[in-house]
């Protein structure tokens, strides 16, 4: 199913095969999510003000808490190419319900389900990876899908944005006019999920080994059960996956203060208006590109992927701190920069060390938890975040989203500081000799073996049990 045994550059990654198809599905279905996102805080904001936005943005905190674990189960025990296109079509049609969420109670169960089903899809993508691109390809494979998540958000704007000021759609009085303004969007982004989940189709099967033995056997809840619990041990027992886990959550949540007050920073901090917000936004659409780019050429030399993640932690959190003292749009941008910078580097370096790190039966468990963590830390960040500025504001200090953005920043820091220091014996360990691949290669091979016997004898103890 992997397509090159030999290295190849990302144009050649996604112009053909069957790592390209899922790369474009990508790029369709995560421009149709951040239309959906920017849709559905407006809306929440034409229904109820900012209490609609704050319910908006909870709706999509619930699934991951509730739903996270049952997902990564679901991700190991069904065909995952299978799971993508359930998930695709299902959120092509229920997000057309949004067309008729003229109040908060249908806006919250509608975003709720689009949430869950987003999370169903969003772990298999990550964890098949590895199985259409040779492990030489996985840096530059999940380079491009990271760009192909986040670097689409612009994208989502303007479609968002154009869509925006077509006349409003009420097809003869059927869709309210509380949700009209935001009609063409829906209609747009349930195209979009088709599409994505039409090409996906065209895959092959993404069966595990665990998937396999579980259609030859009676399928019950003590089953699912012990999935679940071996999935768990491996978290609690496996820290250099926790770590990397915690410290991109722990990021994402410092991060998530730039979504929420950042307009108001760039207005407050900078005395500048819309315009310049835009630049800084796009330096750090700059930075986030640049980082990724560097990691497909330096993959070869960053053979602890950890501690390359940790580094690059550290660097988004001192550019998201430093911006906060600034007073001048070039300033902010040129540290808005570093911080985008460090969190493409970042992202890129943890999911490749969970990719290599993380055998194939146990990936979408690890992977449903990662994205449920992230998706609940940068909502939580983004529901506080605005309270905070305005707590603070009520204090009298002139530019609260300042400390907003500042405790942000701290919280990347620290995140990327316990990461190092958890590291510290591979820090003060002796420099290894040229063949240091090779002996790194051959722990990782030997660690994994190690992880699929515990699966197997957790399946055993389960069946017996």
């Amino acid at each position: 199913m992997v397509e090159s045994l030999e290295p190849r550059s990302g144009w050649s990654l996604i112009r053909a095969g069957t790592f390209s198809r899922l790369w474009w599905a990508s790029v369709i279905s995560s421009t149709g999510d951040w239309v959906t996102i920017f849709a559905t805080i407006a809306l929440g904001n034409e229904i109820a003000g900012g209490q609609g936005v704050l319910v908006a943005i909870f709706a999509r905190i619930v699934p991951g808490l509730v739903f996270g674990p049952a997902v990564g189960v679901l991700t190991d025990r069904i065909d995952r190419r299978r799971l993508i296109v359930i998930a695709d079509v299902g959120r092509g049609v229920v997000v057309l319900l949004l067309l008729f969420a003229s109040n908060l109670p249908i806006l919250v169960v509608v975003t709720v389900f689009s949430e869950f089903l987003s999370l169903l899809g969003q772990s298999p993508r990550a964890a098949i990876v590895p199985r259409l691109v040779h492990e030489v390809n996985i840096v530059n494979a999940n380079s491009l899908i990271l760009g192909a998540t986040y670097g689409t958000i612009p994208v989502g704007a303007a479609v968002n944005f154009v869509l925006s000021g077509l006349p409003a759609l009420t097809l003869g009085a059927i869709i309210p006019p509380e949700t009209s303004d935001f009609a063409w969007a829906f209609i747009a982004d349930s195209l979009t999920y088709f599409v994505s989940g039409a090409i996906i189709t065209s895959l092959p099967k993404m069966e595990t080994k665990l998937a396999k033995a579980r259609r030859t056997r009676s399928d019950d809840a003590t089953s699912s059960t012990g999935d679940l619990r071996a999935g768990a041990r491996f978290l609690v027992r496996t820290a250099s996956v926790r770590r990397v886990i915690l410290s991109i959550a722990a990021a994402l949540f410092g991060g998530g203060v730039i979504i929420a007050v950042g307009p108001k920073f760039v207005q407050e901090g900078l005395n500048a208006d819309s315009a310049g917000f835009f630049a800084v936004v796009t330096m750090l659409g700059l930075g986030a590109a640049g980082g990724i780019g560097a990691m497909s050429l330096l993959s070869d030399t960053l053979s602890r992927r950890d501690v390359a993640f940790a580094g690059f932690t550290l660097m988004t959190g001192l550019g998201l701190s430093a911006a906060s003292f600034t007073t001048t749009v070039a300033g902010a941008s040129l540290w808005i920069m570093v911080m985008g910078f460090g969190a493409g580097a970042a992202y890129v370096m943890g999911l490749t060390h969970l990719h290599e790190e993380v055998g194939d039966e146990m990936r979408g468990r690890v992977f449903a938890a990662l994205f449920a963590l992230m998706r609940i830390a940068l909502f939580v960040s983004m529901a506080v975040a605005v309270p905070l500025r305005t707590a603070l504001g009520g204090t009298g200090i002139e530019t609260p989203s300042r400390i907003v953005l500042l405790l942000g920043g701290l919280v990347i820091l620290a995140s990327g500081l316990v990461t190092i220091w958890s590291l510290r014996h591979v820090l003060r360990a002796p420099k290894l000799g040229s063949d240091a691949r090779a002996v790194l290669e051959h722990t990782t091979k030997a660690y994994r073996g190690e992880q699929a016997q515990e699966l197997d004898e957790g399946d055993e103890d389960t069946e017996q049990a």
